[in-house]
């Protein structure tokens, strides 16, 4: 009888072949289990039904149609993330190319709301942006253009907080017993999604990756060759609450410590055999380096993750990820409205599919995510002694 460490390994071979040479299944059920005879005939009967019965006079035409268009959006998203798929207006579409590139349209803070008072907790005022020199951290909000907060929803202050770069917002804040109220125009600036932090007294370097933003690669390919020349032999490679973000740039970031030809992510679209995105150029970089995750390192963040576990070029710590292992495409229609769904599937080098499951960690470490963003505020030496994740990182590296 063969050993479980052989069956293992027969098992990913044989996989792996499977994968490069046919189509997958659905990673998720998107049929139906019944007959349904003239369904456009069935819907447009509904949709009559509807609008002539039901019993506010408010419903129309255009909300229904909205609703099944999201409706269908739903139909195809993993169960674990029912909005996965969506569709943007244009000026919500101009805030996710932001996201993307690297720059928020923002008031400049971030906050925590409080239901039970409808107040949001100011936790961090951005650098460069708006709020800076008005707002301070634990002052607290309570009206956003004379628009009380109590009894709202969270969706519902965000809509409030958000608007087109020079938009004025008015606050009306309450500082220990002061209440003022604070005006700021939203502005476009840098998301700082790079943190680069050589560790006191040591060979090593914390670098933290908030998203995987278009053109970080080559922000980061520079931090760490000035790391190597300052003698920097190790990294922490913070991933922890990153969602994810470009495609290509997770790719890229993978190949600055993956050599040529070393196969980064499979993909798998509709029909297709597997096609693998390989390193296209020699590793630059050869830091021994542990990955630190958690359950909101997504999407690209977990392309990184998986690569450089794949091929054991990093010991990855944490708990397992939050598993989206799909690419999603946008598509512009004729009203200038975008659709975004799935049209690929991924899968790590040696074929293993982390959707819903996610990229599971060499070594488990337990820390609530919102624990990890209070740590990330503290002084670099505070951290050092405090924070779960990065003591773990160093004992392996030592």
């Amino acid at each position: 009888m063969k050993s479980p460490l052989v069956l293992l390994f027969t098992f990913l071979i044989s996989f792996s072949v499977s994968l490069a040479q046919n189509a997958i299944a659905p990673l998720f059920p998107v049929t139906i289990t019944h007959d349904f005879a003239d369904p456009e005939k069935t819907f447009n009967e509904v949709r009559k039904l509807i609008l002539g019965n039901y019993y506010s006079a408010e419903v129309t035409d255009q909300a229904l149609y909205w609703a099944a268009i999201e409706g269908m959006l739903r139909h195809i998203s993993p169960p674990e993330n029912p909005d996965l798929a969506k569709i943007w207006t244009p000026e919500e579409y101009e805030n996710i190319l932001n996201s993307l590139k690297g720059v928020k349209v923002s008031l400049g803070f971030n906050s925590t709301f409080n239901t039970n008072d409808g107040s949001l907790t100011v936790t961090e005022v951005l650098e460069d942006s708006p709020a800076v020199g008005k707002l301070q951290v634990y002052d607290r909000i309570v009206r956003i253009n004379g628009e009380a907060l109590k009894g709202k929803t969270l969706a519902f202050v965000n809509d409030l907080l958000d608007g087109p770069a020079n938009s004025d917002a008015t606050l009306k804040v309450i500082r220990d017993v002061s209440v003022m109220e604070v005006k700021l125009k939203r502005a476009v600036f840098p998301s700082n999604d790079l943190k680069v932090t050589v560790l006191p007294g040591r060979p090593a370097a914390l670098v933290e990756i908030k998203n995987v933003s278009q053109g970080l690669t080559q922000q980061l390919a520079a931090d760490l060759q000035k790391l190597k020349e300052q003698g920097v032999k190790k990294i922490l490679l913070d991933l922890r609450n990153n969602p994810g973000g470009v495609l290509n740039e997770g790719v890229n970031i993978a190949n600055l410590f993956l050599n040529k030809n070393n196969i980064i992510v499979r993909t798998v679209a509709r029909s297709d055999k597997a096609t693998p995105i390989v390193a296209d150029r020699e590793a630059p970089f050869d830091f021994e380096v542990v990955v630190l995750v958690n359950k909101n390192t997504a999407s690209a963040a977990e392309i990184i993750a998986s690569a450089l576990q794949d091929h054991k070029r990093a010991t990855i710590i944490g708990t397992k990820t939050f598993g989206k292992g799909v690419i999603e495409t946008t598509y512009t229609l004729e009203n200038q409205y975008r659709v975004k769904f799935i049209s690929s599937a991924m899968y790590s080098p040696v074929g293993r599919s982390w959707q819903a499951s996610g990229v599971l960690p060499d070594f488990l470490v337990q820390q609530e995510p919102s624990v990890s963003e209070s740590m990330a505020k503290l002084p670099i030496d505070q951290r050092v002694s405090n924070d779960i994740y990065i003591l773990t990182a160093i004992k392996l590296l030592q």
